[in-house]
């Protein structure tokens, strides 16, 4: 029987690939807390495939996590008037573990990761007008001698009002199935209604996102304050905390499942760091660097 070291793998391994699709893998997934599925990043058509990155664009980002776990990504994007074909390579690493039998014995080291590459499409419908976006997903895995493969699709449509900064959007994510062992099951959707609206007295975006999965609703709130043309500041909570809640002190439960994010922006770079910190006491790093070309 295998020993795994540190139950916060565990935890991160359950809002994984296969189970949530929960890991955070760059800036732009955290640095809101996990809201901002309409805001434009490198790596958001994650959250909504129909969102429409007019930046073209190649973009690398780390995150750290504890326990000595790190996640590494790649994406591309390449817009046209009309179209967006963006594409992403991720690795999240949860490092070497030592193995034992049921008698204490050593039987060896072993990786445990996953990969997964993304495709997305997103096209502008002129005559409405509306954002639609889909994508595809494979996804790898591997834990010892255990392998799981999962293959999904998510679908997502977008309306602006006036301008891409107030709109609302709806996605149906991880639409797949899972293959283990031989045998196959299938992904629950999850259905997320998001709108973002610019505020009237504050040079500030606002971001509210609702998402339900079986019988589980969770609510999504981040704001983006942009402090000059160049400096955005990031920030964003949800109802997470609630279930993250571990009788922490009272500053730990307040800022679980919170981020906040810093990005700089030129017209060639952009330079985006930020942290997320869990109900647990842990925290998450990660550090986003891009060119447009």
């Amino acid at each position: 029987m295998l020993i795994l070291a540190t139950s916060f793998v565990i935890f991160i391994f359950q809002t994984s690939v296969y189970a949530n699709d929960n890991a955070f893998t760059s800036f732009s997934c955290f640095s809101m807390g996990g809201a901002g599925y309409l805001y434009q990043s490198a790596n958001t058509q994650i959250k909504n495939p129909a969102v429409f990155n007019k930046t073209r664009s190649f973009t690398t980002s780390i995150v750290k996590y504890p326990a000595s776990i790190r996640s590494q990504s790649l994406n591309l994007n390449l817009p046209t008037e009309n179209f967006v074909f963006s594409s992403s390579l991720k690795h999240l690493s949860y490092g070497v573990f030592k193995g034992y039998d049921e008698y204490g014995g050593s039987i060896g080291s072993y990786k445990s990761y996953e990969t997964w590459v993304d495709g997305y499409f997103a096209k502008k419908i002129n005559s409405f007008p509306i954002y639609l976006g889909s994508s595809l997903s494979l996804k790898s895995s591997n834990f010892h001698n255990a392998n799981t493969k999962n293959l999904s699709t998510s679908f997502g449509l977008i309306k602006n009002f006036k301008n891409e900064n107030n709109s609302i959007g709806i996605s149906i994510n991880q639409f797949g199935i899972n293959f283990f062992n031989g045998k196959r099951s299938y992904t629950n959707p999850r259905i997320v209604l998001s709108s973002s609206k610019k505020l009237k007295y504050l040079p500030a975006i606002s971001y509210i996102d609702f998402l339900q999965e079986k019988n589980h609703t969770e609510v999504f709130m981040g704001i983006c304050f942009i402090y000059s043309e160049k400096i955005k500041i990031l920030a964003g909570s949800s109802t997470r905390k609630f279930d993250q809640n571990t009788s922490q002190s009272l500053i730990t439960s307040i800022l679980g499942s919170t981020g906040f994010g810093l990005s700089y922006d030129t017209k060639q770079i952009s330079v985006q760091y930020g942290f997320y910190y869990y109900g647990i006491g842990t925290r998450v790093d990660g550090l986003n660097i891009g060119m447009s070309f």
